[in-house]
């Protein structure tokens, strides 16, 4: 599947070379975790030619999705580019009809003018919906790029899309879901690149895997740094990730019967250096007041509601 890492190279998804002035503005993630430059220097992210000779074979896991079952999934494109495949850079989610939830790193440094939406996308080559013009870009305030901390941004698009809109993860649930999600396995979904076991490529069609979240803690050793209470930590040793291109794309999970938004992409290891490096997400639930502060109507999870204590007193 889409495999996580760094993310953020807005790519043409060709193999041809781009631009140094390219590779400069769009390749800079790569650069920003100090304990990871020696490992993270000298690999292609995005927008960079690969020559696919360079990686060990490895399957990622995850499968294509189906299509219709992820009707609020947003692709996130480059407005200057025509071609829907190779617009595609980022991803997000449709919290509200005009609003679209996305990690900070997907857009800091654009204006506007430099994105269009596909709500509802699911094949890119195939897309016939509208490109939704953005009305404005809202970075978190204190989204961090050294520490990739407050990774998650808006979107307001010019105009309303029909799509549905998908539930965040408040933390609290009428199934009494565990805050932190530590155990609980998370579904991420994105275009970004994935490993075809010969070649690696950019899928057409919206992909899938399932992930498990770990703790907070054993990231902490892995990174030699301090997840925050907005991020979240998840993946397998080795096998299924992430990738180049799934940024600012959901991971979902089952809470109170239905598909809710628990955290989005936000960093990780270049997918051929994966293994033991496990994905780091924003975590929705910290970030509720953001959000709720531009979105009102935005639909989060709430928790069991007790009886009445009049009732109470008749039991």
């Amino acid at each position: 599947m889409p495999s996580i890492t760094e993310m953020t190279g807005l790519s043409y998804k060709t193999q041809k070379t781009r631009t140094m002035t390219y590779l400069t503005r769009h390749c800079r993630l790569l650069f920003l975790l100090p304990a990871l430059v020696v490992l993270l220097a000298g690999l292609p992210c995005r927008g960079q030619a690969r020559d696919t000779g360079q990686f060990s074979p490895k399957i990622l896991g995850g499968t294509e999705a189906k299509a219709g079952n992820w009707p609020w999934i947003v692709a996130i494109l480059r407005a200057a580019e025509s071609d829907t495949y190779r617009a595609q850079y980022c991803s997000g989610v449709l919290i509200d009809s005009t609003w679209v939830l996305t990690a900070a790193h997907c857009v800091s440094g654009f204006s506007a003018a430099d994105i269009e939406l596909a709500v509802g996308a699911y094949d890119l080559n195939s897309f016939s919906g509208p490109r939704i013009g953005a009305r404005r870009l809202i970075v978190h305030p204190d989204y961090n790029t050294s520490q990739i901390n407050n990774d998650i941004a808006l979107i307001e698009l010019a105009r309303a899309s029909t799509q549905p809109t998908v539930t965040l993860f408040s933390g609290r649930s009428q199934d009494t879901t565990p805050a932190d999600l530590t155990g609980a396995m998370l579904t991420a979904l994105g275009w970004g690149m994935a490993d075809s076991g010969s070649d690696w490529y950019y899928p057409e069609r919206l992909r899938q895997v399932d992930l498990p979240v770990v703790s907070n803690s054993y990231c902490n050793t892995i990174y030699s740094t301090t997840l925050g209470a907005g991020q979240l930590c998840a993946g397998y040793y080795e096998g299924k990730d992430v990738c180049n291109g799934d940024s600012g794309g959901p991971v979902v999970t089952r809470i109170d019967g239905q598909w809710v938004h628990a955290g989005l992409v936000s960093y990780g290891m270049p997918c051929d250096k994966y293994d033991g490096w496990y994905g780091v997400y924003t975590r929705t639930s910290a970030y509720r007041d953001f959000i709720s502060q531009y979105v009102p109507n935005a639909r989060f999870t709430s928790a069991a509601k007790g009886l009445p204590w009049l009732m109470l007193l008749l039991l």
